[in-house]
């Protein structure tokens, strides 16, 4: 269980969501499982947010049939909860917010972000990559205090 958790990773920070302490509780049953998630603020954005919570669900349908994931300590964690427990796309969760296709081509650009890491050699969308290094520092010094406040 912890693999698949640590293999979830914030598009912001580029850390997994254990070592940003998202994790709150974890309830594990036959077939079953439910993960409640905290964000390093309650402010964090949705899209970010999202992106986070359909990798969890893809990532644990490899290992149980029922999943249950509980968004807490966020501005928006009802509709979040509801809408990823249905299965909902992010478009289909914020149909008067988000405008049509944005939400994939972010997804797509954080993805790609991933897997080549943050090269300085890669001179296109320098200033996007230097808003979400500032926002993804931000977010990690965020959860780092959160933590120490907590113990954990």
């Amino acid at each position: 269980m912890s693999e698949i958790l640590k293999n979830v990773i914030d598009p912001e920070t580029l850390s997994s969501i254990v070592d940003l302490g998202f994790v709150k509780q974890i309830e594990e049953g036959e077939n079953r499982i439910r993960v409640i998630l905290s964000p390093p603020t309650f402010w964090c954005p949705p899209t970010f947010l999202y992106m986070i919570l359909e990798d969890l669900r893809e990532k644990l349908k490899s290992k149980y049939e029922i999943i249950n994931i509980e968004v807490v300590d966020h501005h928006d964690s009802e509709k979040l909860t509801k809408c990823i427990n249905k299965g909902l796309r992010f478009d289909e969760c914020y149909k008067d917010e988000a405008m049509k296709g944005l939400y994939d081509d972010l997804k797509k650009r954080f993805y790609q972000r991933f897997e080549r890491g943050m090269s300085p050699k890669n001179r296109s969308d320098r200033l996007v990559r230097l808003s979400l290094g500032i926002t993804g520092e931000m977010c990690k010094l965020l959860a780092e205090e959160r933590m120490k406040r907590e113990g954990s």
